[in-house]
């Protein structure tokens, strides 16, 4: 796929390659979790649900603390360091993790990986924009994100035959293996050294300052996002659960990541085709995604088969997102010199949102009894962060017109 783009160079390609080989191997150590959960849960007689969730609650919060931190010394320090860093100690942490004999332990393990993991993405945003031009980076976007749903289909599958033929440790075990290629990979095809940026001539000003980039709606665009993450983490991580007791089959577990492909291709679609804005395409896939869980609600009692549907289309559909919220947004702050920083807000704002996602999702299922009251809440949410993003983009629009008429007025 990458060496038939048309228009890279070979260096470009080797980097965005090397992007893509070790972004799909990171997400094969961070969602392991969520096949695997009701089966580490089964190992621990008296865990219930909300109790099983924090696993997935200390990962996300110390994903988005690390993304705060590594954020900000991403601009600082060089990418390939960081990345190597983050994937060495992800591979350890996943390979303990296996061998951890108490609840308590895995916890404290499952969080320095989400500690590791969060040196990971900044940095590839950086490497891109690096390499890339403005009228590239849309399609460099759009390659890498693929990387979520084969790293998605790839951790799921390998994680739900591992734990079905051997047992859940060695889902955690294989990881460590994929991890340390990851390494040779960035070691190899990766640029070392600190990365000159391709900015407009707009961009060489000086760094905008963190007060001013309120004005251009990213405050409420990360409330947003914490919405978003809630919503699109809770799926990922009881969809597996939720089918499971409804049928002992794979089929309908990885059904989900594989219709997540067309919600990429749906989200790449309409940004390059149809130029739209990328806050208000988001919030408007958001309204699908409260579409969807409505379904869920009306199928709650209904066989794996017929609740694989909607479940599909809302985790699709909430991919989808990921790439525009996650790589297009800090793209446009570029000429602010706060891409590192942005990239690092927007990933921990939703993971703040995982972080809640996980124990929430499980205390309202066990209070209710079923998962009715789950997909309920995930539709109230996803309508919520639509506003959010709408009034989001109202903001960017308002601010680049001041900012333009300033320009004019000089």
């Amino acid at each position: 796929m990458i060496s038939g783009i048309k228009g890279f160079t070979p260096h470009q390609k080797k980097v965005l390659a090397g992007c893509f080989i070790v972004y799909f191997c990171t997400y094969v150590g961070r969602l392991n979790m969520a096949p695997t959960l009701s089966s580490i849960q089964e190992s621990f007689p008296g865990l219930d649900s909300a109790s099983a969730g924090l696993l997935q609650t200390v990962f996300a919060l110390t994903y988005a603390a690390g993304q705060l931190v590594f954020g900000y010394l991403a601009d600082k320090f060089r990418p390939r360091r960081m990345i190597v860093t983050g994937l060495i100690g992800s591979a350890a942490s996943n390979l303990l993790f296996s061998f951890m004999p108490s609840f308590s332990l895995l916890v404290g393990m499952w969080t320095l990986n989400g500690a590791f993991q969060s040196m990971i993405w900044t940095p590839i945003v950086l490497c891109m924009t690096g390499t890339f031009s403005d009228t590239e980076r849309k399609t460099a976007s759009f390659v890498m994100s693929f990387t979520l749903a084969a790293g998605h289909l790839a951790a799921w599958a390998l994680s739900l035959w591992l734990s079905k033929v051997l047992s859940w440790r060695w889902s955690y075990r294989v990881p460590f293996a994929v991890l340390c290629l990851a390494v040779v990979c960035a070691l190899c095809m990766l640029p070392g050294g600190y990365l000159g940026r391709k900015r407009s001539a707009a961009s060489e000003n000086k760094s905008l300052p963190l007060g001013a980039l309120a004005g251009t709606g990213l405050v409420v665009l990360l409330i947003g996002c914490v919405a978003n993450g809630f919503v699109r983490d809770g799926v990922n991580t009881w969809a597996p659960t939720i089918l499971g007791q409804s049928s002992d089959s794979l089929l309908p577990k990885l059904a989900i990541p594989c219709i997540n492909m067309l919600g990429i291709l749906l989200g790449g679609y309409l940004v390059r085709r149809l130029m739209t804005d990328v806050r208000m395409l988001t919030g408007q896939m958001m309204v699908a995604v409260a579409l969807a869980a409505l379904g869920a609600f009306l199928l709650k009692f209904s066989p794996a088969w017929a609740l694989c549907l909607p479940l599909a289309v809302m985790s699709a559909l909430l991919q989808g997102t990921n790439p525009l919220l996650t790589s297009l947004v800090p793209m446009q702050y570029d000429y602010s010199g706060r891409v590192g920083l942005v990239a690092g807000l927007v990933d921990s704002a939703l993971y703040m949102g995982s972080a809640l996602s996980g124990p929430v999702s499980g205390f309202v299922r066990d209070r209710m009894g079923n998962w009715g009251g789950v997909y309920v809440m995930w539709l109230i949410v996803s309508l919520a962060c639509f506003a959010l993003a709408a009034l989001s983009s109202r903001q960017m629009k308002s601010w680049s017109q001041k900012q333009t008429s300033a320009e004019n007025n000089e």
